[in-house]
């Protein structure tokens, strides 16, 4: 009988509790190990004692683990600087990697992970639950084959309340540095929506496991919460075959909504949200198809990777698909270097410090008219928007790009 798998997790508070539930409680026992655990604060884990009574050791860092371990598959849910250095000092070590999303702060990072997974002769993933599931795949297979045509026109929507504890719970939450000045760069875009921007670029590129190629982006971001980054964004970004998406995200809501997306295509439209629970087609000769659910089953994404690191299965997210995210969000911010405050008489605030939600009157309706609209807030005429520049980014490397703000 062969080794079982054997994993580490690095981080195993917050998100990375993540893996933890789906191994402790939905991964047949025989079938892997778990060879340590890199974590500085892992008291914050839920699931700690669990963890001991199996005596699984716990790190600080990943060269004491690698000290004294291996591992062929490691989970990375660490904060957004540490996605890049800690996927790089894994493959180094000889593991494949399985790193949340965002892929990192900047689209140089993307290229070090690249030549990092190349060097050693491993994999990364990146974990965009959605690119894993059934519902995404199903719906890229018959987009790939044609069966809806080319696509016209793409836009998503995501307006997810964030109160001052959302902001409070690190350091550099909404920020565009950390404390060391390492660039972050957190916002909806780049952490609490980032899946639904990617889901909207990896549904039309040209292969399962690439999204598409973006040309321009242009942008317009606002904060009213006190950070330094910014807690709205909308974008319009062109694809090298000149499709064009909306994307639009946004903290300082009073109201939930979304993610909706709805894309069209020439023989049909592609809908979620809004109302739907499911992934459905009309076509344009009036059939229908349900993809299913897009939030479902999202342990997927590691059932996939534990079998790719078996050297069974594909990789369909890596960071290559991941990248164009992190290239379209690096653009936005070039786009508008300086954030634009909401006027302090639509900033108003509801509950106590502690659990107090910042939101600005009127912008849930205002940003849902945009999207059904296709038209950014300035196009929009909202009194308070400004348009940002538009970035060719054809052969962007590097963010920031000279001139960006210090």
């Amino acid at each position: 009988m062969s080794e079982p798998l054997s994993i580490g997790l690095v981080a195993i508070g917050g998100y990375g509790n993540f893996y933890v539930r789906a191994l402790l409680d939905g991964a047949p026992p025989e079938e892997y190990r778990i060879a340590g655990i890199v974590d500085p604060m892992a008291e914050r884990s839920p699931r700690l004692d669990d963890l001991k009574q199996r005596g699984i050791p716990i790190y600080d860092t990943l060269g004491e683990f690698y000290a004294k371990h291996r591992a062929d598959l490691v989970t990375i849910a660490s904060p957004i600087h540490l996605h890049c250095p800690q996927t790089c000092e894994a493959l180094a070590n000889g593991s494949n990697v399985l790193c949340e999303k965002p892929l990192g702060a900047t689209i140089q990072e993307a290229q070090a992970m690249i030549d990092a997974r190349d060097a050693a002769g491993k994999f990364v993933a990146i974990g965009y639950q959605w690119s894993f599931c059934a519902a995404i795949q199903e719906l890229k297979k018959d987009i790939l084959s044609g069966c809806f045509g080319r696509p016209r026109r793409l836009r998503t929507i995501v307006l997810w309340p964030r109160k001052d504890s959302y902001y409070g719970r690190n350091a550099w939450a909404g920020a565009l540095r950390n404390e060391r000045g390492d660039w972050v760069l957190d916002s909806p875009v780049n952490n609490a929506t980032a899946h639904y921007l990617h889901n909207m670029l990896y549904v039309i590129g040209d292969a399962v496991d690439r999204s598409a190629r973006i040309t321009s982006v242009q942008a317009e971001l606002y904060r009213a919460n006190p950070i330094t980054n910014y807690d709205t964004g909308a974008a319009k970004i062109i694809t090298d075959s000149g499709v064009e998406l909306l994307y639009i995200a946004s903290h300082p809501v009073s109201r939930q909504h979304g993610p909706e997306f709805i894309f069209e295509f020439e023989n049909g439209t592609v809908r979620f949200g809004g109302g739907l629970k499911t992934v459905q087609a009309e076509f344009d000769n009036g059939t229908t198809k349900d993809y299913g659910d897009p939030q479902a089953a999202g342990e997927t994404k590691l059932w996939n990777c534990m079998s790719a690191a078996l050297g069974k299965g594909q990789i369909v997210c890596g960071p290559e698909a991941a990248s164009a995210q992190t290239l379209c969000m690096n653009a936005m911010q070039e786009s508008m270097p300086q954030i634009s405050a909401f006027p302090d008489d639509v900033v108003k605030t509801d509950g106590a410090p502690g659990d107090q939600l910042t939101y600005v009157e009127g912008l849930d309706d205002a940003l849902r008219a945009c999207f059904e609209a296709n038209q950014l807030p300035s196009e929009a005429g909202l009194p308070w928007a400004r348009g940002g520049t538009k970035i060719d980014v054809t052969a962007y490397d590097e963010f920031p790009s000279p001139g960006y703000p210090a």
